[in-house]
């Protein structure tokens, strides 16, 4: 979860996981995941009452949400943000009938199916209909990333920093498993993982010094340099 300080708007960049049950935490202590104590603490609390804390100790007004993608890990508290904050939602076009619960994304393979309705998420209307090289406002343009998600996006802010979702992840997210610190989004879920390599080659087309992903550690300079180094190694 970010949030964007802007001069004219304050945004709030999706709204983390939902609490998941015990059967789920267990589940992933079992299969030997790579989560903290305090990871795993987060995951049976869910994300909501730490991004209220945060807002309320910072006086930290929210004018919009968008979300980066429709992964649960992403959208877990929109419905209730939205209500509690008043207000309007913001996600690509493709994904808004998963957000809107219209349609559903296909179950990871690694979650054996009696724990699939753990990760159901409450529908949420969305207001804004976000396309690819919009300009959302002054200081955020939109950049579409087909391929974690049909309607994966990245957000450049002021032309500096780029929050990236899960189009890319930094170094230590699970499911990169390499030294670099940038690298392709998880093959195990995404929709279309082929497009989402393809996808990382638009990227080159815009300036950044800083990039922050949603899992795995943040570039704080030369991001684009790393940009560079990953589209050569991936042949792109």
């Amino acid at each position: 979860v970010f949030y964007i300080d802007g001069i004219a708007e304050k945004v709030l960049v999706d709204t983390g996981l939902k609490p998941l049950s015990k059967e789920v935490v267990n589940f992933f202590v079992e299969k030997g995941m790579p989560f903290s104590k305090e990871q795993l603490a987060r995951l049976r609390k869910g994300s909501r009452s730490a991004i209220v804390k945060f807002l309320k100790n910072n006086c930290f007004k929210v004018d919009s949400i968008i979300c980066t993608h429709c992964h649960g890990d992403h959208i877990g508290n929109l419905a209730q943000l939205k209500e509690e904050l008043r207000v309007p939602v913001a996600a690509h076009r493709n994904d808004i009938p998963v957000i809107e619960g219209k349609e559903y994304l296909p179950k990871p393979k690694m979650i054996p199916e009696e724990l699939y309705h753990n990760f159901d998420c409450n529908p949420c209307e969305v207001d804004i209909t976000l396309e690819d090289g919009q300009r959302f406002n002054e200081e955020i343009d939109i950049i579409h990333m087909e391929g974690h998600t049909r309607g994966s996006i990245c957000l450049l802010v002021k032309g500096i920093a780029l929050i990236a979702g899960d189009s890319l992840l930094g170094k230590g997210a699970t499911g990169s498993n390499t030294p670099n610190k940038l690298n392709p989004p998880s093959k195990d879920v995404s929709v279309d993982w082929d497009m989402g390599i393809k996808s990382i080659k638009k990227l080159i087309n815009y300036q950044f010094e800083s990039f922050l992903p949603s899992h795995g550690a943040t570039i704080k300079n030369g991001a684009k340099r790393e940009l560079e180094s990953l589209i050569k190694e991936l042949n792109l």
